[in-house]
């Protein structure tokens, strides 16, 4: 009850974008994913057809914001082995869309000579710096 109003049960909650299921705080991320997705796409309309493939890569990481929108607040997901693979799924994609390979072709080699890591270790890498800055962080009482 809130000002003797009843506030309704709902199953999830957004919050600063990232969806929450009730109950057991996983976050949902098909919405992450389809910003993601729509990001990438308008990259690949601008840049045409006959464009440079590390165009594309670098346009991916750094001025269109495909990456801060599918890692946007992973520091503090609780991450279950699904909704990690559907960000890895949408990473790689991209990689293979840029590319023009098959789909069941592996993008280590892709992302090795593209200088890129792949989600899970990006994921990894925010959470550790993540964590980094929290201890370094001081309180004055």
């Amino acid at each position: 009850m809130l000002n003797s109003n009843q506030i309704p049960w709902v199953n999830k909650v957004k919050y600063l974008g990232v969806h929450f299921c009730c109950n057991t705080g996983i976050t949902d991320l098909s919405d992450i994913c389809r910003k993601f997705y729509g990001q990438f796409n308008s990259i690949l309309s601008v840049l045409g057809k006959c464009s440079n493939e590390m165009a594309a890569v670098h346009l991916t990481k750094t001025y269109c914001r495909p990456i801060p929108t599918l890692m946007y607040g992973c520091e503090t997901w609780t991450l279950t082995d699904n909704s990690l693979h559907t960000i890895s799924i949408a990473w790689n994609n991209c990689f293979r869309r840029i590319f023009k390979c098959c789909w069941r072709e592996s993008t280590k080699p892709l992302q090795f000579f593209c200088k890129t890591m792949s989600i899970v270790h990006l994921v990894d890498q925010r959470k550790i710096f993540f964590g980094k800055k929290l201890v370094n962080l001081k309180v004055v009482c």
